[in-house]
């Protein structure tokens, strides 16, 4: 017998999962453990949706069960009676379930359990990939389902595969206007009365700095929706995490919920034999009274709820050190090239001996000091921190006493320092993290604080092996001592739910060492560049990571590679390109998923803004001038008017020009490359950048409607759905530079610094583009083996080329008959055959196979046995 179940107490995502298990278990029984909750029990009631055979447990032999599907549950414990039939090692179990994976948990033959809003929703897309039948009625049904776990699809546990399951279900006549009916959100006069007594016996909890509200009453009867209410007590009071504790008849309910990514509620409500997410979990109590849950709550709290900040979580490292015998033009010369206010200063045994700031550096040159030593000018009377020093001992230091850089030891050894920056930020995260969701910055926005956890949206969007890969560096970095960090695009992709597959590792500690480790733990093997500090770990099926260690650089001059040093998480953020790539997430365990946001990042990709992270940006590399045109296309944001403002600086100074040839080229290419380049190279005419490169590559009305027709040819190829790809950009810039005299050509090859090879190989192709579409012109009449024959030795992209740029209608059918059918016609008759038929070999061989792929090319002969007749009578046997 097979049976499909779910947990006590069951919901509309209970019921919907086990009305849709029955479609791809059609033999099995529907059987509830138990008792469901009061809007479930009132939909049976007054529904005419249910139509399909529950039965009911005591009908049920449960020792005839070979098979149990479980919907909605894998924690054990919740099941009631069915327990016990899961214990048994002869039955299969089956498990479809959305929560978080625990120790407690049943394992199944099929296990599924995905973190998506609901259930349902993985029934829902296997039902589609099995092309089931779903009625409107049970359509209906399972958009119930879905909309009561998630919120009507706003809980922050809802995702996008919720969103598609839904509107795969309207497709199939849900009938939404149905659902208010049945997840009605109105209170009766009991829930009334407990939420005021919920209310009164409110109380916030300061657990090691992170505010957690408890509440607890009691009643003599059930009260259902307590989760309703619990929703509505941190709507009423403002509150991110709250566990509320009610005593109805003989067991306590535990409902949890928090925002706050300390506090993980679905731990608490394990400890209670209870179960659910991260942000939300409850758990049903019947042994202990509610004194004895609310002092084994605030342990648990106590143990689990982890210190917000400390010295260790906030100081910058590894620290930029120099020795107290170098003089204090050495300490400027740093100073300037790290945009750095104080540094350390270390004896000649690497011990801290003083602190030296920008400010005595700039008045020692004054009074002509530079050459002096450090140690007669440094700062000797400092104060220091551990790596657990509290957030309040570092303010003391910082704001109480003023001094400007706190170092942080253990033992002999500088772990790292913390500024006053960095305190500023840590103390403007703390309140923000503290303050309501709901509270609105002075600019009237939801704030967007600089530490957010990401690791729901790693899960989500990231296929598995990605997540897995992530979580075991972050192991690999703990078990080393480093920290490590995924970092730039795929941040700024994840956040805006892009896909990116570029996987960029940041280690504060030795990358390579660090790859090592890790490469053998996914038994990967590595490609080492010592010079740079950087390897890349190349899985077997060629998946590639990029590791590097934290540095900072600075460039010797404008538009040159730069120098690197090695350097702190902040330092290696502060020199990318835009503040949007400016972002790096945590990947050590204990810290998984933070998001590490010195300048403001997550703030422009909510304003949808592009700015650059100092003023010297684009004088440093001037590519970015082009790159940040790039980024506002792709995204549809906006360059920042101070950002314009400083690009047009650098572009009327020509900087551009500057530039490392090689890598302008590089930047042009990605956007035409990329989804519009049209509208790019229009935002590029705007600001100047193309004419500043030179003067012919303005963007003129003439060119851009040949890009149209580049854009236009493309697409028509891109439906001929054939297994290939051209690279559209190279076709694009062909295009380009086919517009221009061939005296302009070479001055543009010139501009971009490429070498000898690289200017041949585009002469040569742009003379085969030149030669190919006067000889099209030439001919009228033309056969298709004289098509074939002149065609099949021009590369692709070189054929879309010159269909963009011609006039002649007759080139273009000639090409698009090339493309679509002449190049893949193929004799059938070759060596082998032809000795066969008696034809001794040689270059006779050559001229009858030319011959006959023109004949099957015009359509002279069509299959094997006529191409084998045709070669007898025009090519006949000598006696």
């Amino acid at each position: 017998m097979d049976v499909i179940t779910t947990h006590l107490n069951a919901d509309f995502d209970a019921l919907a999962s086990m009305i849709a298990a029955k479609k791809l278990y059609p033999e099995a029984h529907l059987v509830f453990p138990g008792s469901q909750e009061r809007n479930l029990r009132e939909f049976f009631l007054k529904s005419s949706l249910i139509s399909f055979p529950f039965e009911r447990i005591r009908d049920i032999d449960l020792t005839a069960i070979k098979r149990l599907i479980l919907v909605d549950i894998n924690i054990k414990g919740r099941l009631g009676p069915f327990d016990e039939v899961a214990d048994r090692k002869s039955v299969e179990l089956h498990i479809y379930d959305h929560h978080p994976r625990t120790e407690q948990d049943y394992r199944g033959t099929i296990d599924i359990v995905e973190p998506v809003g609901a259930t349902t929703t993985i029934l829902v897309e296997l039902l589609r990939k099995k092309r089931k039948k779903i009625t409107p009625e049970e359509a209906t049904i399972m958009a119930l389902g879905i909309y009561e776990d998630t919120g009507s699809l706003t809980f922050a546990s809802t995702t996008a595969r919720d969103f598609d399951a839904v509107s795969y279900l309207l497709k199939r006549g849900a009938h939404l206007e149905i659902i208010p009916t049945f997840i009605s959100r109105d209170m009766d006069t009991r829930q009334v009365q407990l939420l005021h007594d919920l209310l009164t016996s409110l109380k916030i909890n300061n657990i090691h700095g992170i505010p957690v509200a408890t509440a607890s009453a009691s009643t003599d009867e059930y009260v259902g929706e307590l989760a309703l209410l619990v929703h509505k007590m941190m709507d009423m009071e403002n509150l991110n995490a709250l566990i509320v504790m009610v005593r109805m008849e003989e067991r306590i309910i535990l409902v949890a919920r928090s925002r706050l990514p300390e506090l993980d509620v679905s731990r608490i409500a394990e400890e209670f034999g209870g179960g659910g997410h991260q942000t939300a979990a409850s758990a049903s109590i019947r042994e202990l009274t509610l004194i004895q849950v609310q002092e084994r709550l605030m342990t648990l709290l106590n143990q689990m709820v982890g210190e917000r900040v400390n010295a260790g979580s906030i100081m910058s490292s590894p620290v930029m050190e120099i020795l107290e015998s170098d003089p204090i033009e050495a300490a400027a010369e740093m100073m300037t090239r790290f945009n750095i206010n104080s540094i350390p200063v270390m004896s000649e045994a690497h011990r801290l001996t003083g602190i030296i700031t920008r400010g005595v550096v700039e008045r020692a040159i004054q009074h002509g000091l530079a050459h002096s030593p450090l140690k007669e000018y440094m700062l000797t009377g400092f104060s220091t921190v551990s790596r657990t020093s509290s957030l309040e001992k570092v303010r003391e230091y910082i704001i109480e006493k003023r001094q400007r850089m706190l170092p942080v030891i253990e033992g002999n050894t500088v772990l790292g320092v913390i500024t006053r920056t960095d305190l500023l930020e840590a103390m403007h995260d703390d309140s923000r993290r503290t303050q309501s969701f709901e509270e609105t910055s002075e600019e009237g926005d939801t704030p967007e604080g600089r530490v957010r956890n990401l690791s729901e949206l790693v899960r989500e969007i990231l296929d598995a092996r990605t997540t897995r890969i992530l979580k075991m560096a972050g192991k690999v970095a703990d078990e080393s001592g480093d920290k490590a960090y995924f970092v730039g695009g795929l941040v700024r992709d994840l956040i805006l739910r892009q896909k990116n597959l570029d996987v960029d590792l940041v280690v504060e500690g030795d990358a390579i060492e660090f790859a090592r480790k890790l490469s053998r733990r996914l038994k990967a093997r590595i490609r080492v560049h010592r010079k740079f500090q950087t390897a890349v770990i190349i899985l077997p099926d060629g998946f590639k990571l990029d590791v590097a260690s934290a540095r900072a650089e600075y460039y010797s001059s404008p538009g040159e590679y730069p120098m690197v040093e090695r350097g702190s998480i902040k330092l290696d953020l502060y020199r990318r390109d835009f503040t949007v790539n400016a972002l790096a997430v945590k990947l050590n365990p204990e810290s998984f998923g933070q998001v590490v946001d010195h300048f403001n990042g997550l703030k422009d990709l909510k304003e949808r803004t592009i700015r650059i992270l100092h003023n010297l940006s684009f004088v440093d590399d001037p590519t970015r001038i082009i790159r940040a045109v790039r980024f506002e296309q792709k995204f549809e944001f906006r360059i920042g008017k101070h950002t314009e403002y400083l690009m047009k600086g650098a572009i009327k100074k020509g900087y551009l020009r500057q530039a490392q040839g090689p890598r302008v080229l590089n930047e042009i290419m990605i956007i035409l490359r990329g989804d519009n380049p049209i509208r790019a190279f229009d935002r590029m005419e705007e600001l100047g950048i193309l004419t500043s490169l030179h003067p012919t590559l303005a963007f003129t009305s003439k060119i851009r409607s040949i890009f149209q027709q580049v854009e236009k040819i493309n697409s028509w190829f891109g439906l001929l759905f054939l297994d290939e790809e051209p690279d559209v950009g190279q076709i694009y810039f062909n295009a380009l530079m086919m517009m221009k005299a061939v005296e302009e050509r070479e001055q543009i090859l010139e501009l971009f610094h490429l070498n000898e090879h690289q200017k041949m190989t585009y002469r040569e192709k742009w003379e085969k583009v030149s030669s190919t579409m006067k000889e099209l012109a030439r001919t009228d009449d033309k056969k298709p083996s004289w098509i074939a024959g002149l065609l099949g030795g021009v590369e692709v992209e070189d054929l879309l080329t010159i269909m963009s740029l011609t006039k002649r209608e007759d080139t273009v059918k000639a090409i698009s008959v090339f493309l679509s059918r002449l190049r893949f016609i193929k004799r059938e008759v070759g060596g082998k055959e032809l000795r066969e038929m008696g034809y001794s070999s040689g270059p006779v061989y050559r001229d009858i196979m030319q011959a006959l792929q023109d004949a099957r090319v015009d359509g002279v002969v069509n299959s094997l046995s006529e191409e084998r007749e045709w070669v007898i009578a025009n090519f006949p046997l000598e006696n």
